[in-house]
């Protein structure tokens, strides 16, 4: 199976190599010489006698994948030297540059990215203000800040929201004050109006909390989103139906299909399709999928209308994958990316054609074929990331996809007649869909959590699928993964046993505490401290609340094991004690009006921590008397969440 995929799918062959270049690059110190190296060789083959170079092919090959490899980290750096540029604004510096997103509301304001002239991206945030509400995309906006490296709270477990954004290029980050910005409107794009005269009609057809799920269906406009729907979306394993993906370019591809039926000619229909696909393509903001969906279909209608041939579609696949990471190798970080081909692979390789008289019978099992194959082939990859399983996705995929389908294309009738009953329709529909979804999203154990598997486990898993493929011969690579699997993850799980660790968390405003032995978890600390970020921590090292043998807490002092912690909320008491109270950690927390000289007559302190609760003002006020007494002490605003093992 796998030799005729290889046979019939050439680029299969180019693009693995060119991967493995840009997930492992290597420095250009060793790349040069290397593909100089290599080139030689090449060409000194070439001129050997006939007889020598057919025994010499083999190599000759081998040399071919290795330039590919190489190609891919020089691509890397080429691009990284492109884009990884720091802005180093000198004070009172005005920054010019164009809005890049819609304003987006965040935890203390707004939020958006800025492109300066330079073409460098920064990540704006801006204090609760109603003007801010004014800017829209594709503004210019006039602003002085102090730029900064995007922060990362450092909780285990957490989402990297720094590294997130390093995918896209953005790192660094400028928090505006009131009366230092300014935006200039500007005529907008054939794209942005387009999309904004999308978004006017939904919402002036459909409406309501729904017209936020339209539009992401619709156009990929995922800003009207709410919050709870998207959860319940997760929860099912259907976030593919709000997140615009290849499913709703292969919907138009094929509604286009249809509909140009009656034009005579090949080539002038090709070009007709070609100029939509891209067109919706730019229009939802071309993310990993749609571009995979786009890349793919262009590639089926060149060869279908203008070659009159057709492909493989494992060819079709790689190609595309070559094309788009040629065009940005950081694409291969995108989740969305790593999902999308994983789930069309999955869909080939696992699918199977059904012979049926019955139409809907042989539909139907297509249906869950389909949906089974994709969540198989990305179910490792998703415990990697995500540590959770939809267990009904498969009803939810069932009843939502072609209701989804349905809504779509009446979005698109919507968008040409403008009619207020196809408006109330739409939204029925999108009610009942939300309520399904809803429905289903709330049964017991509806989603798995806390099933996180290392790089090992994905790896494992994979040669399992790839064994299972195989057929009888597999069983035997299927049972050494799992075997090798457990032997690597045995130690892992004796040190657990034996883990104590201390974790004050980065959460602003807020305090918190959690002391580890083993699988068992005490936390000490405010009690509206967020729940998502204890659960996130406590998944990652395996424990669960309980008491701890060794814990003692008498108000703000805390006995742990052989760690000795002290918090001061509040203002010291008048006089000093005859004899300093030992602490291995005092932690300063909510903006106790306290010097930390005076804090030295009461304690004899190992190391001052300055947690989150605190404000930043105080944090500087802090620091700098520790810089000055030459004390050891740790921000947690700056350097992230303190994880200490004792």
């Amino acid at each position: 199976m796998f030799v005729y995929i290889l046979k019939t799918a050439p680029f299969l062959r180019i693009v693995i190599p060119f991967m493995l270049g840009i997930i492992w690059p290597l420095p250009l110190l060793f790349v040069i010489p290397g593909v100089l190296f290599l080139l030689m060789l090449h060409v000194g083959i070439g001129y050997l006698p006939l007889w020598v170079r057919f025994k010499l092919d083999v190599y000759r090959g081998i040399i071919l994948q290795l330039l590919l490899v190489c190609m891919g980290c020089m691509l890397v750096d080429a691009k990284e030297k492109c884009k990884h540029h720091l802005i180093k604004a000198v004070p009172d510096e005005v920054l010019v540059g164009t809005i890049a997103a819609p304003i987006q509301s965040s935890q203390y304001g707004y939020r958006t990215v800025v492109e300066l002239q330079t073409k460098e991206q920064l990540l704006i945030y801006f204090p609760p203000d109603s003007a801010v509400m004014a800017i829209q995309e594709g503004d210019r906006l006039l602003f002085n800040g102090a730029v900064q490296l995007i922060s990362f709270n450092g909780n285990p477990g957490s989402f990297n929201y720094r590294e997130y954004c390093a995918t896209r290029y953005i790192y660094q980050q400028v928090h505006l004050q009131t009366g230092h910005w300014r935006h200039i409107s500007l005529p907008k794009s054939i794209l942005l109006r387009c999309r904004n005269s999308c978004l006017q009609i939904i919402n002036q057809y459909i409406g309501g909390r729904e017209a936020g799920l339209a539009a992401a269906l619709l156009i990929g406009y995922r800003y009207g989103l709410d919050r709870e729907m998207v959860n319940d979306y997760m929860q099912t394993g259907i976030v593919h139906i709000i997140a615009i993906s290849g499913m709703h370019l292969a919907l138009i591809y094929g509604c286009l299909i249809w509909s140009l039926q009656w034009l005579p000619i090949p080539s002038l229909k090709g070009v007709l399709i070609i100029v939509v696909v891209w067109g919706f393509t730019l229009l939802t903001g071309a993310s990993a999928s749609v571009l995979r969906a786009a890349v793919m279909l262009t590639v089926v209608t060149v060869g279908k209308f203008f070659l009159d041939r057709d492909s493989s579609t494992y060819n079709q696949l790689a190609l595309s994958a070559f094309l788009l990471l040629c065009y940005d190798p950081a694409l291969i970080k995108d989740v969305g990316f790593q999902l999308s081909y994983l789930a069309v692979l999955g869909i080939l390789l696992l699918n199977k054609p059904f012979d049926s008289k019955s139409y809907w019978w042989r539909k139907l099992r297509e249906a869950i074929t389909i949906a089974i194959a994709a969540q198989a082939i990305t179910f490792p990859l998703c415990l990697y990331l995500f540590g959770q399983f939809p267990l009904y996705f498969l009803p939810a995929n069932l009843l939502a996809v072609p209701l989804s389908t349905l809504i779509l294309y009446g979005e698109i009738m919507l968008l040409c007649v403008q009619t207020h009953w196809l408006g109330a329709c739409l939204q029925w529909l999108l009610i009942m869909m939300n309520t399904i979804v809803e429905w289903i999203g709330h049964l017991p154990g509806a989603l798995i959590t806390g099933l996180h598997i290392s790089v090992y486990g994905v790896v494992a898993l994979y040669v399992c699928i790839v064994a299972y493929l195989a057929g009888k011969k597999g069983i035997v690579y299927m049972m050494g993964a799992l075997c090798l699997w457990s032997l690597i993850v045995l130690p892992e799980k004796l040190q657990r046993q034996q883990q104590q660790v201390m974790i004050v968390y980065n959460q602003p405003r807020h305090t918190g505490i959690d002391f580890i032995q083993g699988h068992v978890v005490q936390f000490a600390g405010d009690d509206s401290i967020s729940a998502d970020m204890l659960r996130a921590a406590r998944d990652f090292y395996d424990a669960d609340t309980g008491r701890l043998a060794g814990f003692e807490q008498l108000g703000h002092f805390i006995c742990c094991g052989n760690k000795r912690v002290v918090i001061v909320d509040s203002a010291l008491p008048a006089g000093r004690p005859t004899k300093k109270f030992k602490t291995d950690y005092l932690l300063l927390s909510h903006n106790p009006r306290v010097a930390i000289k005076d804090l030295q007559g009461f304690y004899d302190v190992g190391c001052f921590i300055f947690d989150a609760s605190s404000s930043r003002s105080r944090i500087e006020e802090w620091k700098s008397e520790c810089y000055a007494l030459t004390l050891r002490f740790l921000s947690v605003p700056d350097q992230g969440a303190y994880v200490v093992n004792f």
